[in-house]
């Protein structure tokens, strides 16, 4: 199978306003395609395969549901580390444990209050945020992990990622049982879901 052989049947499959060379189309290094091209290429998949493109899609926002609670346990475990003890063994659960990327509504809560705590987030929002989660709509939990995803990569952004050096987290280290992460939030939250 040669380039040529790949484009013509790219051209042939999808329309001929395809802006893919042959080398490209042989290598299949996702080269800029019209719209055309990809309009025609969406119909066709979700008439002859619905099924698969929605598994796929859920699939793809599970994934990252799980690169985002990852994230989060290895941080705020790397914050409770020597800190506090229990905070410190919970995280390490989620971060490294039998709990590893599962998502539990206390990750979020203690991201959001996080947030809170650097202002980002008001008390106001963390509450709309809290009933988007206690939906039973998945797209309201894909909305607040967007939400937390952005806030907290801008967070990172100003502020870096907790690291024992870095001085933006001083004060942090030693409020955190209290403002972040206490026992009233865990419980309200892991009684949710």
């Amino acid at each position: 199978m040669n380039g040529s052989f790949n484009y013509k049947w790219l051209k042939r499959r999808y329309g001929s306003h395809s802006r893919v060379s042959s080398e490209e189309a042989a290598l299949g290094s996702g080269a800029d395609i019209s719209w055309e091209v990809l309009s025609n290429l969406q119909r066709f998949l979700f008439q002859k395969n619905s099924q698969i493109l929605l598994f796929m899609f859920y699939k793809m926002e599970t994934q990252e549901l799980k690169k985002l609670v990852a994230a989060i346990a290895e941080e705020h475990y790397n914050i409770t580390d020597g800190i506090d003890g229990n905070l410190n063994y919970l995280w390490y659960m989620y971060h490294k444990g039998s709990k590893k990327d599962e998502f539990r509504p206390f990750v979020y809560m203690a991201e959001l209050m996080m947030l809170k705590k650097f202002n980002y987030l008001s008390e106001n929002e963390i509450k709309n945020l809290i009933g988007m989660m206690k939906s039973d709509d998945r797209d309201n939990l894909t909305m607040v992990t967007l939400t937390i995803e952005n806030l907290r990569k801008l967070r990172i952004k100003e502020h870096g990622v907790f690291n024992k050096e870095n001085k933006a987290y001083d004060e942090l280290k030693h409020t955190y049982a209290f403002e972040v992460l206490n026992h009233t939030v865990f419980m309200q939250t892991m009684a949710e879901k």
